[in-house]
């Protein structure tokens, strides 16, 4: 975690010509009271390409007219980041607000509606040159396709590990999953899913890539705005819409009522066509997060304990059963239906 004393903090903020009252730090940010009122100091590691990309995304956003966002202030120099050689500092306006609150649903609706804008405004973006873009696009089948045998793989390694909690519990589990997995790489395989990458090649979205609710800002206007656009990558919109759902479902159990809420609401803004539609059912068979616990803890990734690490897991199997149920019940979903 990056710790910015307050003469490292004043001495950046100077690049801006401001200077800073006071501060306080929030996760990865500083809030930093100056003369021309509070800004959003945020620090990233310094990859030269990377903030490229993503800076000149954010700029695009704002050529087209994106205004759920606050865009980067450059410095007087002109730069949209300074850096000490291990970190980068770029600067935004601050936004009044707190995270959005995704248990009410007139919230969940804004939220989504923006995602759709933002989707809309992403169109026509053409990466810098030699700029670090994180493409994904057309990699959704390989990786379902790698995860499917690392399933099998787990399930070897979880069987040599008699004792261990969570290596049983998995190998209770995963022929339950394995199935649900072999049936989204079978209909995204039988899907259009070649026609969007093909499409998408040409018209050159790109897609926030962590659209979780603390990225979504509720202000006191009653707006939402998007921030933290550090995830942000080459993909099919759909995929961005996918992972914001998988969020917002599994705090509700998997409901169908809020999923169809949720896309009824992007639609409202950013209509999908029957090919969108077919790959989002496939991709909602894959039991994504079964397979990346799995990953965490079988190659020792995870930051969590054991302990914690088996509570999660036996969170997410104990609503095997509504996740069945809803991946069957959204397959009859049509747009507005």
């Amino acid at each position: 975690m990056v710790q910015v004393d307050a003469a490292a903090l004043s001495q950046v903020m100077e690049y801006w010509g401001l200077t800073a009252v006071s501060y306080k730090k929030i996760k990865d940010v500083y809030k930093v009271k100056t003369e021309n009122g509070f800004k959003n100091l945020k620090v990233s590691p310094l990859i030269p390409k990377r903030l490229l990309f993503v800076h000149q995304a954010i700029a695009y956003l704002e050529g087209k007219g994106f205004q759920r966002m606050y865009p980067l202030i450059p410095t007087s120099n002109g730069l949209t980041y300074i850096s000490d050689n291990r970190y980068a500092y770029s600067l935004f306006d601050w936004i009044d607000g707190r995270q959005c609150d995704f248990r009410n649903l007139s919230e969940l609706k804004d939220a989504t509606r923006v995602l759709a804008e933002f989707h809309q405004k992403t169109k026509g973006f053409i990466p810098p040159d030699h700029s670090n873009m994180r493409n994904r696009l057309g990699k959704c089948l390989n990786h379902f396709e790698e995860h499917y045998q690392e399933l099998l793989d787990f399930r070897e390694i979880a069987a040599m590990m008699p004792e261990d909690p969570f290596a049983k519990t998995y190998l209770s589990q995963v022929d339950f999953f394995l199935p649900m997995a072999a049936r989204a790489i079978n209909k995204l395989r039988n899907s259009s899913y070649p026609v969007l990458v093909n499409t998408a090649q040409h018209n050159h979205f790109f897609c926030h890539g962590d659209p979780a609710a603390r990225n979504f800002i509720y202000t006191p206007e009653q707006q939402i705005f998007m921030i933290d656009f550090d995830s942000c990558r080459l993909d099919l919109p759909v995929m961005d819409l996918i992972k914001f759902a998988r969020r917002v479902l599994k705090k509700y159990c998997w409901q169908y009522p809020i999923a169809k809420i949720l896309v009824d609401a992007y639609n409202e803004v950013n209509r999908l066509s029957p090919n969108e539609l077919e790959v989002i059912k496939a991709v909602f068979y894959f039991p994504q997060k079964f397979w990346r616990m799995a990953s965490r803890y079988f190659h020792q990734h995870d930051r969590h304990s054991p302990e914690r690490s088996l509570r999660k897991l036996k969170k997410y199997v104990s609503n095997r059963l509504e996740l069945t149920h809803f991946q069957m019940e959204f397959d009859y979903y049509h747009n507005g239906r």
